[in-house]
């Protein structure tokens, strides 16, 4: 009897219409799910776990032993019962079990030294090699005397295979794609007082550049974003959108892309928030093509001059349209377009090779940038910028940061990075409480000011709850009545020293307290392990079929208390250094050296990948870490979420649902449960608010355990590698990872002369 992995089972049987023999090699089968008829002529037969093997076809003693017996008649649990060797022979057609569909393994946790581990146990230990090396309780039971079965697929059912695989993929894909589809419909916009001007319908208005929208609230599918909020962004200035994550700052922007919010027809708008689709052409063709007239032009100018009269002469109408075509590429700076798209891709992080590959091999996050690539380009009167840093590494965070300072247009930014928007922005909109308002100043300065002004507010309302208690409690109607007077007269003191604004709730209504935004991280105490917890000694690295990358003799190690910050160019080697660590990818030569007792906790910038997306929050995080305490398991993990900024009504809704920042939230919960002895993070703070960067800076002060960055938040960097003693700035670049010799500060401000100094050039 022969046995194949997936709970097939093939034996020879007595009749020649059942059998399939060859003269010098083990037998080819073909078959189709989902089921099979299985022939037993010898009632003795072996099956193994991993490999299909052959029966030793000498007739057994009578007397066995246990073991022996025991060998015999192993049968996994899916193929049901079958008889044992002791039994009766019986001829009768056994139908053996549809397979089970094999349910995709669970990933453990976001600790697991492996982010996709394996099937099983015996799945570790694929080797003759890895089998003896194998820890107890590991092994599989093998049989010396089998030899593996030769095991093929008819062309047909291959192609029959291929072709179920790539139609799950593209159903798969299609479902992603129509779950996170966005619906314009969805969102709904109720102005009150609709101006001509912003439709354009007046021509004295036709050259209008400023947008003003008053007494306007903005809806999703039912739920209340923006309520009665006015928004006003003059031409040529730099606006950044701040606020709490899930409050309305990307819809804003979309609704204003799409001009459900009212935008003057003259004024163009881009968006930049999806990376560009991939094709043949290369990054330097793609970026050109997003100037529409540019591309227009010159495919006229190629047009008329296959246009000719006698010959090589043209005639005098094409003469001079080629003339007037000439003069207006020169306007539009079409003779300089391939050097300035170049000089832009340089500074996202494309070298000269990568801006003529095609634009399908490149990642999500490479395309991204040719997406904002575009946007510089083009240079539209107002760019909307969702996150712009998400993707880019440090160096070409501050390039970008350079290139916005000498934007001359109207720019608004929702960004996570306060020093990026330190740099850029000269006035703030904050969307607090469903209301959108503006603080003059960059960001520092707009902490002060909403400081004070919730100070104002706060004091203002505890005044008048005062006052009304008392008149209450009195029964005095005209004291509640002069209470109510004085709370005015009080905020209009307030609006007149510019502490309160004009259009303030304030005036026409009792006024509240602001409730404030706020979010604590906390990663527990690992158990301490004694040093080196993990090490990398002499490693080398590169991947197959690459010539083009390698990381040489790498010696780096980390303990507890280690804070070190991974930097370097785009493309260096970092995410792969970090990989290393992790133990996802194998050296090719070199030694590391692990605790055994070891835990990481792995933070991913593609941790979306990871997640079921069908499952909810709860469920996720319950089938990860089931062993809760307390009286229910699910409270216990929803209150785990809301420390991490989770809101309620988000635990219980499917995952794929979610903002990106309320994943994030979801993959944190989930290596804080896990109590991890060191922290590998890899761009942690994409998709989080800045109440949230804060709280995850403390919280990894506070965590005792090791700590490695990779992330483009200069801040975060600043904020947790502050011991010049404790702390490390580990530098990639060059195939070599290389200790910096000085302070994060030094470090970026030598990349900003670097970047000046090429920008001179």
């Amino acid at each position: 009897m022969r046995e194949f992995n997936g709970n097939l089972i093939f034996c020879e049987g007595s009749s020649a219409s059942h059998r399939t023999r060859s003269s010098s090699k083990s037998p080819t089968f073909s078959f189709n799910f989902p089921s099979l008829i299985i022939f037993l002529h010898q009632p003795k037969f072996a099956m193994g776990r991993r490999k299909t093997e052959e029966v030793n076809t000498t007739k057994p003693s009578k007397t066995t032993t246990k073991d022996e017996k025991k060998d015999k008649c192993s049968v996994p649990s899916s193929t049901g019962k079958m008889e044992s060797a002791d039994e009766p022979k019986n001829h009768f057609p056994v139908i053996a079990s549809k397979p089970k569909a094999k349910v995709a393994p669970k990933c453990e946790s976001y600790i697991d030294e492996s982010l996709l581990p394996p099937l099983s146990d015996d799945d570790y230990f694929s080797s003759e090699e890895d089998q003896d090396n194998a820890p107890a309780g590991k092994k599989c039971n093998r049989r010396p005397d089998l030899k593996p079965l030769e095991f093929s697929m008819s062309e047909k059912n291959l192609k029959k295979k291929e072709m179920k695989e790539m139609q799950a993929i593209v159903a798969a894909y299609n479902a992603k794609q129509e779950a996170l589809r966005e619906d314009r419909d969805a969102f709904t916009v109720a102005i009150s007082n609709r101006v001509s001007v912003l439709d354009g319908e007046h021509n004295a208005y036709a050259n209008v550049k400023d947008i003003s929208v008053h007494n306007f609230s903005v809806s999703a599918r039912g739920i209340l974003l923006l309520k009665d909020t006015s928004v006003t962004i003059a031409h040529g200035k730099k606006y950044g959108l701040v606020g709490p994550n899930g409050t309305g700052k990307s819809t804003l922007l979309k609704l204003l892309a799409w001009r459900k919010i009212p935008v003057p027809k003259n004024i163009d708008v881009h968006l930049v928030e999806q990376e560009v689709v991939g094709d043949d052409r290369s990054s330097l063709e793609v970026v050109i093509s997003a100037n529409e007239e540019l591309v227009r032009l010159r495919e006229q100018v190629v047009a008329l001059q296959n246009v000719s009269v006698d010959g090589n002469v043209y005639d005098d109408i094409a003469g001079e349209k080629l003339v007037a075509l000439y003069d207006r590429l020169r306007i539009i700076g079409a003779y300089t377009a391939e050097a300035q798209v170049s000089k832009i891709l340089a500074g996202l992080g494309f070298t000269k090779d990568m801006q003529v590959r095609a634009t399908r091999s490149f990642s999500g996050g490479w395309r991204m940038r040719i997406s904002l690539a575009r946007a510089l380009f083009v240079q539209p009167t107002l760019l909307l910028l969702d996150e712009p840093t998400n993707h880019l590494g440090l160096r070409a965070v501050l390039w970008l940061e350079e290139y916005l300072c000498c934007w001359n247009k109207t720019l608004v930014i929702v960004s996570h990075d306060r020093d990026f928007l330190n740099a850029i922005c000269g006035d703030i909109i904050h969307l607090h409480e469903q209301k959108l308002q503006l603080y003059r100043g960059n960001f520092d300065e707009f902490e002060r000011s909403y400081e004070q002004r919730r100070r104002e507010v706060n004091r203002i309302s505890e005044t008048h709850e005062k006052q009304v208690k008392a008149a209450t409690r009195a029964g005095n109607m005209v004291q509640l009545q002069k209470a109510n007077a004085r709370v005015k007269i009080l905020v209009r003191k307030e609006v007149s020293r510019g502490k309160v604004d004009e259009d303030s709730e304030l005036l026409a209504n009792t006024p509240k307290k602001w409730t404030d935004y706020s979010v604590k991280f906390h990663f527990p105490g690992p158990t301490k392990l004694r040093a080196p917890l993990l090490q990398l000694i002499n490693v080398n690295f590169s991947y197959p079929n690459r010539n083009d990358f390698r990381l040489s003799n790498v010696d780096a190690g980390i303990d507890m208390g280690t804070r070190a910050a991974i930097v370097g160019p785009n493309g260096a080697g970092k995410s792969t250094f970090l990989n290393l660590l992790a133990g996802n990818l194998v050296p090719t030569s070199g030694e590391v050296r692990k605790s055994p007792k070891l835990r990481i906790g792995r933070y991913s910038q593609h941790f979306a990948d990871l997640l079921t997306m069908e499952e909810t929050p709860v469920k996720y995080l319950l089938r990860l870490h089931p062993d809760q305490e307390g009286p229910s398991k699910e409270e216990a993990i929803c209150a785990k979420l809301g420390k991490f900024g989770l809101p309620r009504n988000n635990h219980y809704i499917p995952i794929v649902k979610l903002s990106g920042g309320q994943k994030s939230r979801v993959v944190f919960t989930s290596i804080s449960m896990s109590k991890p002895h060191i922290l590998l993070l890899d761009e942690p703070t994409n998709h989080l608010d800045m109440q949230s960067i804060d709280a995850l800076a403390n919280a990894l002060n506070e965590f005792t355990g090791g700590v490695v960055l990779v992330t483009h938040d200069s801040r975060l960097i600043s904020q947790v590698c502050n011991d010049e003693e404790d702390s490390e700035i580990w530098v990639v670049e060059n195939g070599t990872i290389e200790a910096f010799p000085g302070t994060f500060d030094e470090y970026k401000k030598e990349l900003q002369r670097e970047i000046k100094d090429e920008a001179g050039e």
